[in-house]
């Protein structure tokens, strides 16, 4: 499966609690509400999922947008 946001659309409106539809590659991430602990975390496992790679929170906590997020995923998958 390609680590797009087409294909991961879904995965990461869940981890937000958000429908899909409100979701973009320009959504903001950083200060956003609904990117607390619990969707952060819920993050990590989906990247491990993915992946199959094991990240920290260092690794996710940068993340400004979904965008970031999805090229986090396919930098993870190419390694």
């Amino acid at each position: 499966m390609q680590l797009d946001f087409e294909n991961l659309r879904n995965d990461i409106a869940k981890t937000l609690d958000i429908a899909p539809e409100e979701l973009a590659p320009h959504t903001i991430l950083a200060g956003n509400e609904k990117w607390d602990s619990f969707s952060i975390l819920a993050t990590v496992g989906l990247i491990t999922e993915h992946t199959g790679k094991q990240i920290t929170m260092t690794d996710i906590i940068h993340l400004e947008t979904v965008a970031d997020l999805i090229n986090l995923f396919q930098k993870l998958k190419d390694c």
